[in-house]
């Protein structure tokens, strides 16, 4: 885009002043579709961006912001559960401010993501770490069996985590 505008600006004629880049891109998307549809795509890919920047870096305003922007997304794109479910999530996120205060403060301090390293930029979200872990517990061998038994499920949800970082110590020494 920064390209075509720049190509654009350099064949204004000397007198005439060059549009802003924003009235140009208007422009340009309602006289061509395959410039509208590929403008689109870089916004949501940003905005995509956004979000994954909000978790790696532990920031709640950005991720409430970032959650905010993808919501119209997922009704565009014809995702049933989660153009259901995340605006009842944001009204929750925005409401923790006057519901319950000391959980905003944790959230700002950036305890809503998992971090397993002390790198920068590494954040996880819970569910992905959690997903991670129970790869590591299941092995090749899988957890099969285990929602058969309410006793064996209880003992593998205690263990897991333990079982989980016992791997990972032996692995890295």
């Amino acid at each position: 885009m920064d390209k075509a505008y720049n190509t654009y600006r350099e064949g204004v004629d000397e007198g005439e002043e060059p549009k802003s880049f924003s009235d140009w891109r208007k422009q340009a998307e309602l006289g061509s579709p395959q410039f509208h549809y590929l403008s689109l795509t870089l916004h949501f890919q940003l905005t995509i961006l956004l979000f994954v920047r909000s978790l790696r870096e532990k920031n709640f305003q950005l991720y409430k912001d970032a959650c905010k922007s993808l919501a119209p997304w997922f009704f565009a794109l014809d995702r049933t559960h989660c153009a259901r479910w995340l605006p009842v999530h944001i009204r929750d996120m925005e409401c923790l401010e006057t519901e319950i205060p000391a959980i905003v403060v944790e959230f700002k301090n950036g305890n809503f993501v998992v971090n397993k390293t002390n790198r920068a930029f590494s954040s996880l979200p819970i569910d992905q770490a959690h997903k991670q872990n129970n790869k590591i517990v299941k092995g090749d061998g899988g957890a099969i069996g285990l929602t058969d038994s309410s006793t064996q499920l209880l003992r593998w949800l205690v263990s897991g985590p333990e079982m989980s970082r016992i791997n990972n110590d032996f692995e890295l020494s």
